[in-house]
């Protein structure tokens, strides 16, 4: 990371409050789309049991073409029917793929009720008017949650919205219809940092920023922040005292969803903070023992303006090492591993 980069994309979202028409058919087009993964990954199943060879990305694009031409689903977007079979494709090709990462996803699953795929739009759909934004096939919905991101780049002339690359409609834990938009936007104006080097340590919920003279930071948890862990602990508790299936468990798990959406964001903005205030201040960053969501926030906005990050990685946890080679058939180790005590009698 030497420069910065030549445009930057921004992720933002905000929240719909679609009429109760606009409602049900976003919920028909969920549980749609969870339909047709299940469909296509049955499919693929089935012709991987028989010819040895699943189904191509063409296939399965032919697949979703077909069934989005049933007279039930005409109404959904044709963006996220093809959404679905590129995800599956891409799923697929992670599982056979030769190289052998740690982290690795399984193979790809049935889509329980619950885990429905978001409704993907493309950027020649979505249009955004004042305080309303037109999806396609669902028409025009009232959505907040701040403005626009600045500095948004034009792109190519069928762009409805300046900037925008993709849209998903998406239903949160707390059943609130929410739109996640991808910008391209210009990089943003350097800023001239005011030392050298500083070093991010985090441990547990403190964040340690030691900058280049002397002076260390501790950053600790908010208070709000402590007391929306409490109240989610005793939701928690709240929610394994109640009957499984009644009505009561069913409010009990509303409460504690949005609960935990507010300790989410309290931990996003404090991570927010810190990562930019240490960007903004020196050139040279190091960064130990931080969390996946802290070091990419350090990754992408070092990029955007021209730091260098360095990450020091510690010894491995017990039991993440290099797996040792299994022992010989009749070596020392195996036969002194095969012998068993005889039991006392009793």
């Amino acid at each position: 990371m030497t420069g910065p980069a030549s445009r930057r994309y921004v992720g933002w979202r905000c929240r719909l409050y679609p009429s109760p028409s606009q409602g049900e058919a976003l919920l028909r087009c969920r549980n749609g789309l969870r339909e047709l993964a299940n469909s296509l990954l049955a499919a693929s199943q089935l012709r991987y049991g028989e010819t040895g060879r699943r189904l191509s990305l063409a296939e399965m694009r032919a697949f979703a073409r077909d069934w989005q031409r049933q007279p039930e689903h005409r109404r959904f977007p044709a963006s996220a029917t093809y959404r679905v079979a590129a995800d599956l494709d891409r799923a697929f090709r992670t599982w056979f793929a030769k190289t052998r990462r740690s982290g690795r996803s399984g193979f790809p699953q049935i889509k329980a009720i619950g885990r429905e795929p978001g409704i993907y739009l493309s950027n020649q759909g979505v249009r955004f008017e004042g305080s309303r934004v037109w999806l396609p096939k669902f028409g025009s919905v009232r959505w907040r949650g701040g403005s626009l991101p600045q500095d948004r780049l034009a792109g190519p002339p069928g762009r409805k919205t300046l900037g925008l690359l993709s849209g998903r409609v998406w239903l949160d834990a707390g059943s609130r219809w929410m739109l996640s938009c991808l910008f391209e936007c210009a990089p943003l104006t350097p800023v001239e940092p005011r030392t050298d080097r500083a070093a991010v340590r985090q441990q547990g919920g403190e964040i340690t920023v030691a900058v280049e003279g002397g002076s260390v930071h501790v950053i600790r948890e908010s208070t709000a922040l402590r007391n929306a862990r409490r109240r989610l602990t005793r939701l928690e508790r709240q929610l394994a005292r109640c009957e499984y299936g009644s009505e009561g468990r069913k409010r009990a798990l509303a409460r504690m969803r949005n609960q935990a959406r507010k300790v989410r964001n309290h931990q996003a903005d404090l991570q927010h903070k810190t990562t930019t205030g240490v960007v903004h201040d020196a050139r040279e960053i190091e960064v130990e023992g931080a969390s996946s969501e802290l070091l990419r926030q350090l990754e992408y906005k070092a990029e955007w303006h021209g730091r260098q990050l360095k990450v020091r990685r510690g010894p491995p946890k017990p039991g993440t090492g290099k797996p040792r080679r299994a022992p010989r058939p009749g070596s020392r180790s195996l036969k002194r591993e095969s012998r068993t005590r005889r039991p006392k009698a009793l």
